[in-house]
């Protein structure tokens, strides 16, 4: 940090009132002492007349008055106007300093009298928060006409303090003091004062003052910087070519009443045992404002040293980001809970090599700080990466990585009947693989899932059967093992969703390579065999098993959706005309209408009754009656005795009958995919009654 003209708020006028400090122009003025001096003067004359002396002769008598004045002034100089002060009085206020650093203060001291006077100066220091042995003071004397008489480099303060200078009229002193400051911290004032004493200058009139004094006072400042360390993606520890995401964000705080920029500072990061970076830093891996200096990387190199990067600068209230990837390699062994990389920031304060104990060290590791030699609050390092709650807290964690994998399979695809009732109820069924190399869901919340009813073209036609979830553990998960019994998991209602948590039916959890199954079953009530807004479609509903992994090394949720497809027995209706009733000029089989058939014609009517499961996760279904009401027809034409017949794809032939009301036939079972077709003819009346 270099010390620079700093913005100052009205505090300063209210600190320069109690220090008694006048912020208006009012420059040390001695007033004057003037002395009336009278110098008279006659003349005389001896002489000799003849070789003889005579008397001595006088001249007349003139008198002169001199007014001779002494008079000083002592000027603070510095522009200290942004402070709430005024340039060219008797204060110099809040010149802004770095802790242990140097601080300017300039003063003029002027002969405003007409005859030479000798001045003796002093320096004095009320706090312990300068220290003279260290400061200088430069001097420079003018001529009246402002050419240089002579001038005075760095003269060591024990030398310079009451040192006597001796000024003719007109001339003046401009006096540079280096105040070197000590044990100074954030936001603290000191101040020193110079003095000048007239040798010549008497007490009277009683306006007059022999020493005039000007004080000088100084505020410091410095940046306070939060680290943040956070990791953007984890490190899977079973993936040797995997890499981790850091993020480094430094800010510069400006909101304190002693915020500073922080100039030419320096960034180190230090990589626990066991990681290396993955790739070399470039420039676009550090970012920042437009205001934000983003230095220069001194190492770029991928490998186990870090890296450092110099030269930064971060303006008050702006901060610098570095974004950098890791991975496994280097020396020594890489133990995540214990691999936390820290971070350091290096600000030479006053940017001057030559003043010592004052280079603040700021860290995310305790041990390798200084904060608390700059400011009166330590801040606090956080190792769990959670956010500092107090300005200029800073924080990293330990590297977060990925040893556990998961796995979640078993898609099932079932088909129900419209009306499944407990009996025709099916069972859904999803397989937990724990691939990791740790213990999954043997801490509460570590494993849960979910199993979502997505309801779709009927919402209420098919559902998950509450009660009905169950899991199997098998501990090898290789089938060598013995699969332990179903055990029914009972869930949690969280925001309207049933959460199921493998610790609850399974506290010791899944060990590495082990499965947990679960089964679910759906059941179904009047659902519909196909969408309303397509007759063809059959009708599906899907429900989504859904794995949430939580805690450190999380992966991603898994899904696995399931779909429970409505079938049933579906009947299609056609109609064919057998012209000469005889069954030698029939026309095609159709479910459109037909026109122009004439009496006398035969109408043969096939039912076709298919059962749409599928084979293999369908079903079969039992005492299907197919019946056709001879009311339908009795009044345009009538049955042909013996034309019944019944065929079945699986299952034999059965015999239509016909009584006095329909014809119709049985069929004792039909498989999955299987059809049953009645069919019988019908001759048109060629007297129907009017």
């Amino acid at each position: 940090m270099k010390s620079n003209v700093f913005n100052y708020s009205l505090l300063a006028v209210g600190i320069a009132a109690v220090m008694g400090i006048t912020t208006t122009a009012n420059a040390a003025k001695s007033g004057a002492t003037t002395t009336g001096v009278e110098i008279t003067n006659k003349a005389t004359a001896s002489y000799n007349v003849s070789g003889e002396e005579q008397p001595d002769v006088e001249s007349n008598e003139v008198k002169i008055t001199v007014q001779e004045q002494v008079s000083f002034s002592l000027i603070a100089n510095n522009d200290d106007t942004a402070a709430g002060g005024t340039k060219d009085d008797d204060v110099n206020i809040k010149e802004p300093v770095a802790p242990n650093g140097f601080v300017l203060f300039r003063h003029t001291l002027t002969n405003t009298g007409n005859r030479e006077d000798i001045y003796t100066v002093n320096i004095v220091s009320p706090d312990a928060k300068y220290v003279p042995a260290n400061s200088t003071v430069s001097y420079v004397i003018y001529n009246a006409d402002k050419s240089v008489n002579r001038s005075q480099n760095a003269v060591p303060y024990a030398t310079a303090n009451g040192q006597e200078f001796p000024l003719e009229k007109n001339q003046y002193i401009e006096f540079t003091i280096n105040a070197k400051t000590q044990n100074n911290k954030a936001a603290s004032d000191q101040s020193l004062t110079i003095s000048a004493t007239s040798k010549f200058l008497t007490a009277s009139p009683a306006a007059t003052v022999k020493t005039l004094t000007n004080t000088d006072s100084s505020f410091t400042r410095l940046p306070t910087f939060s680290i943040v360390k956070t990791i953007t993606n984890a490190l899977d520890l079973n993936n040797p070519n995997d890499t981790a995401t850091y993020q480094i964000v430094i800010n510069n705080d400006g909101t304190t009443t002693y915020s500073a920029d922080a100039t030419n500072i320096a960034i180190k990061d230090i990589l626990p045992p066991g990681l290396v970076l993955s790739e070399a830093l470039t420039a676009t891996s550090v970012s920042g404002s437009s205001q934000v200096g983003t230095g220069t990387i001194t190492t770029s190199n991928a490998g186990d040293a870090g890296f450092e990067i110099t030269g930064v600068n971060i303006p008050a209230g702006q901060k610098v980001t570095i974004v950098f990837k890791v991975k496994k390699g280097g020396s020594g062994t890489l133990v995540p809970a214990t691999a936390i990389n820290h971070v350091k920031v290096t600000d030479d304060l006053d940017d001057n090599a030559d003043t010592i104990n004052n280079t603040l060290i700021d860290s995310t590791d305790s041990t390798d700080e200084n904060v608390s030699t700059f400011y009166d609050t330590d801040d606090i390092e956080i190792l769990d990466g959670k956010t500092p709650t107090t300005t200029g807290g800073d924080s990293t964690l330990p590297l977060l990585t990925i040893s556990r994998a998961l796995n979640l399979a078993g898609v099932t695809t079932r088909e129900i009947a419209p009306t499944s009732g407990a009996l025709g109820q099916v069972t859904h069924q999803t397989v937990i693989t724990n691939n990791g190399q740790d213990v999954e869901g043997d801490t509460a919340g570590e494993l849960t899932f979910t199993i979502t009813d997505n309801d779709g073209d009927t919402p209420d036609a098919v559902n998950v059967v509450p009660n009905t979830v169950t899991i199997t553990y098998d501990a090898d998960g290789a089938g060598t093992g013995t699969p332990g019994s179903a055990m029914t998991i009972t869930p949690t209602l969280v925001n309207g969703v049933n959460v199921y948590d493998i610790k609850t039916a399974l506290p010791g959890g899944i060990a590495p390579t082990g499965t947990v199954t679960i089964n679910y079953k759906v059941a179904s009530v009047n659902a519909p065999l196909f969408t309303p807004n397509n007759s063809t479609t059959p009708t599906k509903e899907s429900t989504t098993v859904t794995l949430k992994p939580a805690d450190e090394g999380a992966p991603t949720p898994l899904t696995v959706t399931d779909t429970t497809t409505v079938r049933g027995l579906v009947l299609v209706k056609k109609q064919a005309i057998d012209a000469d009733c005889t069954g030698t000029s029939v026309g095609t089989f159709v479910t459109a209408d037909i026109t122009g058939a004439s009496p006398g014609q035969c109408i043969i009517y096939q039912i076709e009754a298919k059962n749409t499961s599928t084979a293999g996760i369908g079903f079969v279904i039992t005492d299907v009656i197919i019946s056709d009401l001879l009311s339908n027809f009795s009044n345009e034409a009538d049955y042909v005795v013996n034309s019944a017949t019944t065929t079945a794809s699986a299952g034999g032939t059965y015999t239509a009958t016909k009584d006095a009301t329909e014809v119709t036939t049985t069929v004792a079972t039909l498989a999955p995919q299987g059809t049953a077709t009645m069919q019988f003819k019908v001759k048109i009346k060629t007297a129907r009654t009017l």
